[in-house]
């Protein structure tokens, strides 16, 4: 891959990154708690915690390769 290529998968993954920590710095909403699904949501929130922990691995990944083609 040439190196802009790189660069420009590292800001796409930055801004899914940006994404998703945005999502985790959500309340929970009232439906949640009004229903009783509140188990529910707290699996949500894992699903976006693993989701954050991929986006950062996968932004370390493409970042050695650019590190290692200078």
């Amino acid at each position: 891959m040439k190196r802009l290529e790189l660069i420009e998968q590292l800001e796409a993954v930055q801004e899914n990154i940006e994404a998703v920590q945005k999502q985790l710095a959500e309340k929970i909403p009232t439906y949640y708690n009004i229903f009783g699904k509140v188990s529910k949501w707290e699996h949500i929130l894992g699903i976006r915690i693993k989701a954050l922990a991929y986006w950062k691995r996968r932004f370390n990944r493409i970042l050695l390769k650019l590190v290692y083609k200078l």
